[in-house]
């Protein structure tokens, strides 16, 4: 392994030539500038992908993510660099930070590999390869177009990434590992769908970061599993995505969100398991068919950030399960997802309704809401039966329903306050992020109490 001050020089110098030499051709050539962009993702993917074997130390890697950060930073800021290099970097319309994200995410992928060249491998190759492919294809030859929050995308580009993806995860398998035929298979095929699907609802250039990041821990985890597990795996991811297609005209996500609700229904039952899954299903098939629609409020306009406002307080309740192996946070994600169904509940009572009185309106959101997740409060008592004190479970479970009925109330109460007084703009962030706080806060409230009953 060379020193690592050569290192350093002999990636700058990779780097530079590449930038300069494609500053020199894309004019000539005249090339689309989504294809200039790729050509300078695909270079630079394939230089870092250089890095286990040129440094066996982080801190090179980290200098080397600092300076390209820095250096991309001021082609934007610095009007001679961004006359100089930004028609290489952003000649795009859309608004994206993928050139910032790029570097980090390769920081970030060399730390957590630990000098696994597999585990840094094949989630940057993915990103390299897949990623940029997958816009170029979109951009030549995309005609099946489906909405995101930014714009669209192609299902041709999304065919394109999942083929590169598993090209990039069971060739590497294959050849650098002892991993048996089928477990490469299955591994390969499992991780091309998830990543795939996340490609397709990132925003921002913020695939630059999830994709390898997200590749990393799905390929840590699979790599651990054996062909039943995998197949099972693989199993879920179709299912779900086929449950939400069959579902899509009942619903009012666009094919972004319909994505992320499938991707969010997976998670949940991969980290949490079945129970899990129910509660985020019960709240994914009722939200429309419990409230009376109007044909204003019945159309499909809703992108991922809708999904997200729902699943992110979701994830941290989940991620608390995984760390600590408690099942009692099952109580507190129950009454985010049941905090949802409640405003949701509010918002089209108010749209299809609007001479009805708030209080009526509020309590049949609640009560509508409260009686569906209603069977939810006693997943842990079935689950017990035969594995533990049945009887302890079903009054938690008793106790949990009671309580959620007057969170639920005040959640409702806190979203009506705070619609009066800010507004609720359909399409606006804040009113996602608002959703989201309203069931954070709800979800733990109601673990507070649950920890307090405990210890009395």
């Amino acid at each position: 392994m060379p020193s690592p001050w050569l290192g350093i020089l002999l990636v700058v110098t990779g780097l530079g030539v590449v930038l300069a030499a494609l500053k020199c051709l894309i004019p000539r050539l005249g090339l689309h500038p989504e294809t200039s962009r790729k050509m300078v993702h695909i270079l630079m993917g394939l230089v870092t992908l250089s890095f286990p074997w040129l440094f066996d130390a982080a801190w090179p890697v980290l200098l080397l993510a600092l300076l390209a950060v820095a250096a991309l930073a001021a082609t934007r800021v610095f009007a001679p660099l961004r006359q100089s290099f930004g028609g290489v970097l952003h000649g795009v319309e859309r608004q994206s930070l993928g050139e910032i994200y790029f570097p980090l995410a390769v920081a970030l992928l060399f730390l957590l590999a630990a000098g696994n060249p597999l585990l840094y491998t094949i989630p940057l190759l993915t990103l390299t390869l897949a990623d940029a492919v997958a816009a170029l294809v979109g951009v030549r030859y995309g005609q099946l177009r489906f909405a995101t929050s930014e714009g669209t995308k192609s299902a041709e580009g999304s065919f394109a990434f999942f083929t590169l993806a598993f090209l990039s995860a069971h060739v590497p398998l294959l050849l650098l590992s002892d991993t048996g035929r089928a477990e490469s298979l299955l591994v390969a095929l499992v991780l091309g769908l998830l990543v795939m699907m996340f490609e397709a609802i990132s925003v921002g250039g913020l695939d630059n970061l999830f994709i390898p990041l997200g590749c990393y821990a799905l390929l840590r985890r699979y790599l651990t599993m054996g062909p039943d597990e995998l197949l099972v795996r693989l199993g879920a991811i179709c299912l779900l995505a086929l449950l939400v297609l069959l579902w899509r005209r009942r619903t009012t996500l666009k094919e972004s969100g319909l994505l992320a609700a499938a991707l969010t229904g997976y998670m949940n039952w991969a980290l949490g398991g079945w129970s899990w899954l129910a509660v985020s299903l019960i709240l994914f098939l009722t939200y429309t068919h419990l409230w009376p629609r109007s044909e204003e409020n019945s159309l499909p306009v809703h992108t991922v950030r809708a999904v997200a406002s729902v699943a992110a307080p979701g994830l941290l309740w989940l991620l608390a399960r995984v760390e600590t192996g408690e099942s009692s946070y099952l109580f507190p994600f129950i009454l985010v997802y049941g905090v949802h169904s409640v405003v949701v509940g509010c918002s089209q009572l108010a749209y299809a309704r609007p001479g009805q009185p708030i209080g009526r309106r509020l309590w049949q959101a609640v009560v509508r809401s409260w009686l569906i997740f209603f069977p939810t409060f006693f997943f842990q008592a079935i689950a017990a039966v035969g594995n533990g004190p049945v009887v302890d479970e079903l009054f938690a479970g008793l106790f949990s329903a009671t309580v959620a009925f007057p969170l639920l109330l005040a959640a409702a109460t806190v979203h009506l306050c705070l619609t009066r007084g800010c507004g609720e703009v359909e399409t606006g962030f804040g009113r996602w992020f608002q959703r989201a706080s309203i069931a954070l806060g709800t979800s733990l409230a109601g673990w507070g109490l649950s920890l307090l009953v405990v210890r009395l």
